[in-house]
């Protein structure tokens, strides 16, 4: 078993390469711009979240189990095929900002926060926004899903206190995503809570901190195994980094 490190070295690199890579569609002739710029959309996201795991590899297993616990609800929402793809990537990087100074040793800190960081950690919405803002063109409203990701359906929720249906249905779905997988994965200060105790949280939550519709799609059968299968599979990776040690 070897220690799990976090090596974010060149990780600006990367992530103003990634920028770099629309910026060469331009260079091209009109017949090829937009199919090439569809490959450097694809591109640049392999990038980010190449850099996300190599920066933060906690974080990266957190988002991808967001993604696709979000796609489940998507589906059952009835969401369209374009929407859909954008919903992917805003849940595969809605934390991408968290690897910025500022936050990742917040964000990782074993000590109890300080007003001062609470209210620092916050910001980390818009920050991710701003790295995705190149993929706006393919994915549009894609900054303000991920900016939007801890609004809450009552108003009570940051950055901006947006309400009800103000709040992008992306960013809806990503929120209770979020907060089930924070939730069902454990953390060094409890274990992972079960997943009936953890939809019985969401249900609380109905029409407070979640849209209500959105959870009553918990209890689709398909939702509910798609859950399920995402719960399982980082429970052993999750306890190995919280001991700091993986396979």
């Amino acid at each position: 078993m070897a220690k799990e490190t976090v090596d974010r070295t060149g990780l600006r690199v990367v992530l103003i390469a990634a920028g770099a890579l629309l910026g060469f569609a331009w260079m091209m002739d009109a017949s090829t711009r937009q199919r090439r710029l569809a490959e450097m959309h694809r591109d640049m996201v392999d990038l980010l979240l190449n850099a996300l795991t190599a920066g933060d590899p906690v974080t990266a297993r957190h988002s991808r189990r967001v993604a696709d616990l979000s796609y489940a609800v998507a589906l059952a929402a009835g969401m369209t095929d374009s929407d859909l793809r954008t919903l992917r990537v805003a849940a595969l990087l809605h934390d991408m900002g968290k690897i910025d100074d500022r936050f990742f040793h917040i964000v990782h800190s074993r000590q109890k926060l300080t007003p001062e960081q609470r209210a620092e950690i916050k910001n980390h919405p818009h920050e991710s926004a701003h790295i995705l803002a190149p993929l706006e063109g393919e994915h549009p409203g894609i900054r303000q899903i991920v900016s939007s990701h801890h609004e809450c359906w009552d108003g009570s929720g940051y950055p901006h206190s947006a309400a009800g249906e103000d709040i992008p249905l992306g960013a809806r779905i990503i929120a209770l995503a979020d907060a089930f997988d924070a939730m069902t994965q454990p953390r060094k200060y409890r274990d992972a809570m079960p997943v009936e105790d953890a939809l019985a949280e969401l249900r609380k939550g109905s029409g407070t901190q979640f849209d209500p519709h959105l959870v009553k799609l918990t209890a689709d059968p398909e939702v509910r195994e798609t859950w399920e299968k995402v719960v399982e599979r980082d429970l052993f990776a999750e306890r190995c980094a919280l001991d700091g040690v993986t396979e």
